[in-house]
This record gives C-alpha cells, sequence and structure tokens, in this order.
C-alpha cells in the first residue's frame, strides 16, 4: 500500500488409524467448544437507495450499485462482539460482486478490527485486508503487495474515527459510540476514505475531519420495527451532512445524506432486515 495521505480538516482475522481416530475427535471437541465459546445475537441486513446518478453510489470509478450487506453479531466468550457478513453489489453495473467480511468489536460496540476477504483492485494476489482500529492510529495491511510497493498502511489520527469508504456500516455506528450524548457539544471526529484510483496509485488514503452532533432520541422505523433511536448529524469536509440512527445497543438503524435543495433524489442506507436471538 502507498503511503500517500491526503488530509482535508473542515466542517460540512493400528496406529495411524488409531491416530487419525483421535485426531477427527480432537478436531470435533474444538468445532464444539469453539460453537459454545460464542453466543449467536441477532442478524440483520443493510441496503443502500440511492435514486440519483443512475443507482450508482460511491466515488467515481469505485461506484457500486445494488447494494446490500447482510450480517451476523455473536458475543465472544470474552464479552467482546464478532460481526461476520457478506456483502453484494455490482461494479461496475450488471457486474456482481460477493465479498465476505469480520467485524471485531469491544465491549461497548467500538471497532477493534475490520477483515475484508478480498483483494485489492490493482493486486489480485493481494489480501485478506486487515484493519486495525487503534488508540491513535489505523494500521491497514494487505498481506501481499506489488513489487516496489509496501503491504502496510499506518495512519496517525488525532480524534475518534470511522470509514466513509469503503462502506462500513458498523465503522459508522462505532463512531456514534465514541461520541458526547450532549447536543450542545458536537464531537470532534475524522473520516476515512481509501480509494483505489489506478495501478500507478493502488492505494489512496484521505482523512477528512469534522463534526458528529447527538440531536437527541426520535422514533423511527427500521426492518420493519419502530425503534427509539439515538440521532447523529455528521459533517465532513467536502460532503454533505449526513443523518444517522442508531439503537440504544449500537446498531445503525440508517443514514440519510442532506443536499442542500429539498428536491435532490433521497440518497442513504437503511436497515432492511433484523432479528434478535438474544439480548445484548
Amino acid at each position: 500500500m502507498r503511503h500517500m495521505i491526503r488530509r482535508h480538516c473542515a466542517l460540512g482475522s493400528s496406529v495411524c488409524r488409531g491416530f487419525n481416530f483421535i485426531s477427527i475427535v480432537g478436531i470435533l471437541i474444538f468445532s464444539v467448544c469453539t460453537v459454545a465459546a460464542q453466543t449467536k445475537l441477532a442478524e440483520g441486513e443493510y441496503a443502500i437507495f440511492e435514486q440519483a446518478n443512475g443507482g450508482a453510489f460511491g466515488p467515481l470509478g469505485e461506484e457500486v450499485y445494488d447494494f446490500h450487506e447482510s450480517w451476523t453479531l455473536w458475543r465472544t466468550e470474552k464479552g467482546q462482539f464478532r460481526v461476520e457478513g457478506e456483502r453484494k453489489f455490482n461494479s461496475p453495473k450488471f457486474t456482481p460482486h460477493t465479498a465476505r467480511f469480520l467485524v471485531e468489536l469491544s465491549r461497548d460496540m467500538t471497532v477493534t478490527r475490520v477483515t475484508e476477504f478480498t483483494h485489492l483492485t490493482w493486486n489480485r494476489k493481494s489480501g485478506p485486508l486487515v484493519c486495525e482500529f487503534l488508540a491513535k492510529e489505523l494500521h491497514c495491511s494487505s498481506g501481499k503487495a506489488n513489487p516496489g510497493q509496501p503491504a502496510e498502511l499506518r495512519i496517525p489520527m488525532d480524534d475518534p474515527f470511522a470509514f466513509l469508504w469503503p462502506i462500513s456500516p458498523f465503522s459508522l455506528s462505532s463512531l456514534t459510540r465514541e461520541s458526547e450524548r450532549d447536543a450542545a457539544h458536537p464531537t470532534q471526529v475524522q473520516l476515512l476514505s481509501i480509494e483505489q484510483p489506478s495501478a500507478d496509485l493502488p492505494v489512496y488514503p484521505m482523512v477528512l475531519c469534522g463534526q458528529l452532533q447527538y440531536l437527541g432520541e426520535e422514533s423511527i422505523e427500521a426492518a420493519g420495527q419502530i425503534w427509539v433511536a439515538h440521532k447523529f448529524s455528521l459533517k465532513v469536509a467536502m460532503h454533505p451532512q449526513m443523518l444517522l440512527w442508531t439503537s440504544s445497543r449500537g446498531v445503525l438503524l440508517g443514514l440519510t445524506i442532506e443536499h442542500a435543495h429539498p428536491d435532490w433524489p433521497q440518497e442513504g442506507m437503511k436497515l432492511v432486515r433484523f432479528r434478535e436471538w438474544a439480548e445484548f
């Protein structure tokens, strides 16, 4: 990955038979213990709605169409959380893609690591892609780099941060867990947009500064349910204002992009399916 980072600050992972038998038993015991070590909590699905741009969503050259992200939330034996999921989308249009992902979260539902089981656009031998959310740094690894290019990316961060691109609903909801629940005091945040523009510039990260403002509680409909949600506004450099709604447990319920013109076609993301198996 290339260490070129652009910042914009503004508002806006027998003996043989006896051995084989023991091995199989060992594997079975390990599998049972692994399953018992985590508890299934919930499952859901996000979908992007985009009524403009022919349904395209995302930066120029990397647009996605008909984006859906299905996921299952687990509690680990250490009391932390783990999200296993799959994204389905078209990019370019009518070219389907499927990608598995894994999100690891702390006890308070903040992201600690994201693993994408895919490769970089300009390096098909790379992957999986792993990003660790450290206290003051984002550390990403692409597995295998092209000759002459580093396989790691380290970006120093000053404030709570999340992904703006690629799409990561759990990253955004994690950001709200780190914000002030005080409508009079906005939280300074940073959003990362990691694009892959060309073979010469395979990874291009931008750090965008902004403010996350708590707006209070609001009743909304998501996944066929009525929720009393926490509402936030997110103002980021070079982007229209966004509104986010989360559940009391930190699940992102919806996101809309607020354009200046009232007649602008609607765009954003919503929780379209949700089932809870156990309280969390």
